[in-house]
């Protein structure tokens, strides 16, 4: 029995439906997650990202010897959340989630749990993306964090030193 055209174009636009409801079904999961355990806006998930991310984006260096690891900064992060309204908070998660599922093709993984190594070149890869708002998704995401690990009580003091004021939080 040959395939006629009719049969092609309905497979086509039958695929193009499926995988639009497995996307938006994602996006739907995304946009809801309940806050975990002891933060009030991110779930457990978008928290192990935010230190996942800024293990990467801020390590330990010999001139400031604190990395970003193990200082918290997914609570600094949900802290600033509160600060937002219901959809501008919502889309943030969205973007949370977004960014750690971006490795999932390619790595077989999502970005936190990928080692070390494959998180800096996801994250290098983001930075240098072709589309702006993925790099400013991107870029605006480490801002905050950086803003976190910047002014926290133990990384403060290096930067207090180098700028002469009373820096920090």
């Amino acid at each position: 029995m040959p395939i006629t055209r009719r049969q092609v174009l309905a497979l086509g636009a039958l695929s193009a439906a499926v995988a639009t409801a497995g996307v938006g079904g994602t996006v739907a999961s995304w946009w809801g997650q309940p806050p975990g355990a002891p933060l009030q806006h991110l779930s457990a998930g978008e928290a192990a990202f935010i230190r996942a991310l800024a293990e990467v984006a801020y390590p330990a260096t010999a001139a400031i010897p604190v990395g970003a690891a193990a200082l918290g900064l997914d609570v600094f992060l949900d802290d600033a959340m509160g600060a937002l309204p219901g959809t501008p908070r919502k889309l943030v998660k969205l973007l949370l989630n977004a960014l750690d599922a971006w490795p999932v093709p390619r790595r077989f993984g999502t970005f936190s749990t990928l080692s070390v190594e494959d998180r800096l070149a996801v994250m290098d890869h983001l930075q240098n993306h072709w589309n702006p708002q993925i790099r400013q998704g991107t870029s605006s995401l480490l801002l905050l964090i950086g803003m976190g690990y910047c002014t926290h009580p133990q990384v403060s003091p290096f930067f207090s030193r180098w700028h002469g004021c009373g820096y920090g939080r």
